[in-house]
């Protein structure tokens, strides 16, 4: 989809080159790309999101985190002023609708009074555009246009913009993360990728992808086929909810759990290898991966069925479906076994997502092995740095 025109997009100067900046309840994410076909990496870093800076996806300390961004930037070594951003899936509303045939011009007028049907707020309280799926020049005149309509609360963007510029930043763009994130998988989600034979010829096929992003506080799933969005929809399991299960399993605190989950957690059965091999520290031998693994078990059931009853509504709503790959991304996607677990629960094929696909990385300059351990993590930046950077939708 292509970035928010109207009121966002005139931010945009499109010969500007500006960095990909991500700002998660969890950690602080940023990606510098160079120009070019394919456009290749130049700089990236992440930072703890320090506690009380943000809380349940609102700033609370804005010039607190303007600092922790101004290291961050330090730190990637990163000279750009200018930066794309995004906002979450829970702070913004998009929806796909149909509208009668008409011309551009005229949806730009009628747009804001279809649109009110579907937002909770005043329509003067949001900042809204809209992207057109359909060619107008191929429709026919009395058929319908299907057109995806994305609004956010002026006064998040407007507080959003408030902190970069505190940051000593120019935003550019401020994009949804889910949009950013699709940009950036492009190459994860195509058939040539996948070893697939295409029905289009453009290496994407006709299948509906489905894409996962399993952030710390909140999860996302996004239907796609081809570059048009079917579906976005939050669903109320995440990452944090894994290491809140370790947390009271085993009475720890919050920091404490989350370095069991990383270090011991996983998301099947633990073999007998991976117990020797993850239960290597004499000390914490109560932190084994099959006790590990029984903690995190209710969430891990919790979370399939959501994703289950998100494909299961999607069906209704559409018919038939051929559903049969997922791509996960996002922090919590770094759990040990959770793609293969999520897959042989839903009975599809689900990897974990690679972003770095899309650009190229001097190996020279940047650790291999490094890029692979953190490309689920990355994957919203980097699509907002490829926005930065190539204009692409």
């Amino acid at each position: 989809m292509t970035s928010l025109r109207g009121r966002l997009a005139r931010l945009l100067t499109p010969k500007i080159e500006a960095a990909g900046l991500e700002i998660g309840t969890s950690a602080l994410k940023v990606v510098e790309l160079r120009p070019g076909n394919p456009p290749s990496l130049s700089a990236l870093a992440m930072r703890p999101m320090p506690p009380g800076l943000i809380q349940d996806d609102e700033i609370v300390d804005a010039e607190g985190l303007a600092e922790e961004i101004k290291v961050l930037f330090d730190e990637a070594k990163i000279s750009k002023r200018f930066a794309v951003t995004a906002v979450s899936n829970r702070q913004a509303i998009t929806r796909n609708i149909n509208v009668p045939k008409m011309t551009l011009q005229e949806l730009d007028e009628a747009i804001k009074w279809e649109a009110e049907r579907y937002i909770p707020f005043p329509i003067d309280e949001v900042v809204l555009d809209y992207f057109v799926l359909d060619n107008p020049d191929d429709v026919e005149d009395g058929e319908q246009l299907e057109v995806v309509i994305a609004a956010a609360r002026l006064d998040l963007i407007t507080q959003q913009i408030d902190y970069l510029k505190l940051a000593g930043l120019e935003p550019v763009v401020v994009d949804i993360k889910p949009f950013a994130l699709l940009r950036s998988l492009t190459m994860s989600l195509s058939s040539e990728h996948l070893g697939k034979t295409t029905l289009s010829g453009t290496g994407i096929d006709n299948e509906i992808g489905v894409v996962l992003e399993i952030a710390a506080s909140n999860t996302t799933i996004t239907l796609v086929r081809g570059d048009r969005v079917l579906m976005n929809r939050n669903i109320g399991v995440s990452g944090d909810d894994f290491t809140a299960a370790i947390q009271r399993s085993f009475g720890l605190d919050f920091d404490s759990a989350e370095e069991v989950k990383i270090d011991y957690g996983t998301a099947t059965i633990p073999t007998e290898d991976e117990e020797e091999l993850l239960n290597f520290d004499a000390k914490r031998e109560q932190f084994s991966p099959s006790r590990v693994y029984e903690a995190l078990r209710p969430i891990l059931v919790d979370l399939t069925t959501e994703i289950r009853r998100s494909l299961e509504f999607f069906r209704v709503q559409a018919g038939e479906a051929n559903i049969n790959r997922m791509v996960i991304a996002g922090g919590g996607a770094k759990l040990r076994g959770l793609a293969e677990a999520i897959g042989d629960a839903l009975g599809f094929r689900v990897e974990l997502s690679d972003p770095w696909l899309t650009v190229t990385a001097d190996t020279n300059r940047f650790d291999t092995e490094y890029l692979k351990k953190v490309a689920p993590e990355f994957a919203v930046p980097l699509g907002l740095a490829l926005r930065g950077v190539t204009g692409i939708d």
